[in-house]
């Protein structure tokens, strides 16, 4: 019994030293672990956490470092060291694995996004500033019915199915029953407040899974190419299947997982019924509890989870297309051969090490040849009359600027979203809601059909679309009424760029 004890705590303490070990390395190779590590920990997650917020969409890489630029300045004004430029800070964000840089196929410019480990530490930091203080029945409520449609689905009886089916039909009659009596619960209040935070904080976990799906996507053809070039014979399992024409990132289980997500988001009913379901919960008395973020973030949803998943499914696509064309092209063969010569180049130089010191002079001398190669044809010679000024140099007299006539050159050029902004303001202070015939009816369209674009743009920007239509009207240049029926928008009395 004695011996017995002894393995049972051997075992123990080889457990723990295997944890030990693995966090030790997980200290050094997460990036999550390091950024926490850093002594500007604050400053990334706060700027990050600032311009990557939610749905994380990638950045140009010109707007971030822009961005960074004028938070980095106001960051010195209140006493932090921080020398670099927001260029400076990014590049060595990529370098330390906290930002990850993308080429688009669409645009010149680079992107550049958190990576899986600066999304996990944001999840972390945020759950420290506001961390969830109890157990919630809204969370007791998704887990219990998750559990259920586990045990549900997974269940290979058909009898102890149909029985289940019988259960929740008998459930259901019962609701239908008490609905159709008008003697029914309303949820409201707190703890329909609390299912809704519950949902939003559900979604915030959502650019976390992106970036680990796309990490895995990324792993996935770095260990595909290193398969293919590994394997010495023409027709492996991996070149193989991909001459097939087998989709490997696609059918991985990070690929089957997500395509399936995708599937659903996409399926024309199920989004319709998630964006009705988001405009009844967001007309629900309670909501009006949200903060404006909240209600932003809700709103925002739908439309959120799909872009970031066209964003990732368009680099799982990109990267199939990528592995393809590499083994249809055959420059997999070059290089294997670039591969096994390097590998050869090692193996002589591993044999030479043991004769020859790293800084013994040897018997050689290299010349070494630098020279630039341009065709005659593409050089351009100076002609100094070209600079010659032969016009007579007429000189104009200075006018005088008037300040109210440059601004109507400007209003008849641009639109003046700035009065638009104000017009929204003003009919929201004055009505609480305001779609744009309201707005159009309290402020007429100064710059005529102009005004009508600015408020479907802006209305586009900080309003929702909802149910039915309405007529608006305006006045041409030419002095002739028009109107034209739009679909109706409402304005978000919550934004900040329309407060008054």
């Amino acid at each position: 019994m004695i011996s017995n004890d002894r393995f049972i705590i051997r075992g123990d303490i080889m457990a723990a030293l295997g944890d030990v070990y693995r966090l030790a390395g997980l200290r050094t190779d997460d990036a999550a672990w390091r950024l926490l590590r850093t002594d500007h920990a604050p400053v990334i997650l706060g700027l990050l956490g600032r311009h990557f917020t939610h749905g994380a969409r990638p950045l140009p890489a010109p707007e971030l470092f822009a961005l960074l630029d004028a938070d980095l300045e106001e960051l010195r004004d209140n006493g932090w060291d921080l020398p670099q430029t927001g260029r400076g800070y990014c590049a060595a964000w990529v370098r330390d694995g906290f930002l990850l840089r993308r080429s688009s196929s669409t645009a010149r410019e680079e992107f550049l996004e958190p990576t899986e480990g600066t999304l996990a530490a944001l999840d972390f930091a945020g759950a420290l500033q506001a961390p969830i203080r109890a157990v919630t029945e809204s969370r007791l409520t998704t887990l219990a019915s998750q559990l259920s449609a586990l045990a549900r689905d997974s269940d290979p009886s058909a009898q102890s199915r149909l029985a289940r089916l019988q259960v929740e039909r008998a459930a259901l009659d019962r609701q239908i029953a008490a609905v159709e009596s008008g003697d029914f619960p309303v949820l409201g209040g707190e703890r329909a407040l609390e299912r809704g935070r519950e949902i939003l904080a559900l979604a915030s976990e959502v650019p976390s899974d992106f970036a680990r799906v796309q990490s895995a996507f990324d792993e996935l053809n770095r260990s595909l190419r290193a398969r293919i070039l590994d394997d010495e014979s023409d027709r492996g399992d991996t070149l193989g299947d991909v001459f097939r024409g087998v989709d490997l990132i696609a059918d991985s289980e990070a690929g089957r997982s997500f395509s399936a997500f995708y599937d659903t988001i996409l399926d024309p009913a199920r989004a319709a019924q998630i964006d009705d379901a988001i405009t009844a919960v967001l007309d629900r008395p309670f909501a009006a509890e949200f903060t404006g973020e909240q209600h932003r973030r809700l709103r925002g949803l739908l439309t959120d989870m799909e872009v970031a998943a066209g964003e990732v499914h368009a680099v799982m696509t990109s990267l199939s297309r990528s592995l393809r064309h590499f083994v249809q092209s055959r420059a997999y063969e070059e290089h294997r051969r670039i591969q096994q010569l390097i590998r050869s180049t090692q193996q002589q130089a591993r044999t030479v090490a043991t004769v020859r010191r790293p800084f013994d002079v040897l018997d050689l001398e290299l010349v070494r040849v630098g020279m630039a190669i341009e065709s005659v044809s593409a050089l351009r010679l100076h002609d100094p009359a070209d600079d010659r000024v032969t016009d007579e140099v007429v000189v104009h007299p200075a006018g005088h600027a008037d300040l109210e006539s440059l601004r109507q050159l400007i209003r008849e050029s641009e639109i003046d979203f700035d009065e638009l902004t104000g017009n929204i303001a003003a009919t929201l202070t004055q009505r609480g809601q305001a779609s744009i015939a309201d707005v159009l009816v309290e402020h007429p369209a100064t710059q005529g059909l102009a005004s009508i674009v600015g408020l479907l743009v802006l209305a586009g920007r900080h309003g929702h679309r909802v149910d039915g239509t309405e007529r608006i009207g305006w006045t041409s240049q030419a002095g002739l009424t028009r109107s034209v029926v739009i679909h109706r928008h409402q304005f978000d009395p919550t934004a900040p760029e329309l407060q008054p």
